[in-house]
């Protein structure tokens, strides 16, 4: 009798420790640091060619162990274009609906994950894109500015 109440609640922890919240790394950080261990850094490449703009944010685990990033909902990354004045030209997540749920990414040493979007311009002239990985432990921001003719 006792051994049917047990034998649930042993196979119910190892599922929770199983599947349980994982702690990052503690080598990885969103800024590189000196050395082989430098961590979780981004790159963000601009392409104006043919009427339409691609905006691609590359982030790496550029150390030697696992990085785990942690996602509060399904938004993982985000663009947004700013005109010559600082204001919001475009934003590639207004409207788009995304999961409540909060989700995990594994990057293995020396991995990477691109995220890559396109935008229609409205006119030419010179914008600045703001790149965001919303990683909740490893947050990335990027600035770069560009021009249309």
């Amino acid at each position: 009798m006792l051994s049917r109440i047990i034998f649930p609640l042993v196979v119910a922890a190892v599922l929770m420790f199983a599947c349980g919240p994982r702690t990052p790394s503690p080598v990885a950080s969103a800024r590189p640091t000196s050395g082989a261990e430098r961590g979780v850094t981004s790159h963000v490449m601009v392409d104006t060619a043919q009427g339409v703009v691609r905006f691609a944010i590359e982030v790496a685990n550029d150390s030697r162990k696992r990085v785990e990033l942690s996602f509060p909902d399904g938004r993982t990354h985000d663009f947004v274009v700013l005109d010559a004045g600082g204001r919001e030209v475009w934003r590639w997540s207004a409207g788009r609906l995304f999961t409540q749920a909060m989700q995990n990414r594994l990057l293995d040493a020396h991995d990477s994950v691109v995220y890559d979007e396109r935008w229609t311009p409205p006119a030419p002239g010179r914008y600045t894109l703001v790149a965001q990985l919303r990683s909740e432990n490893y947050p990335v921001q990027q600035r770069v500015d560009f021009a249309l003719r």
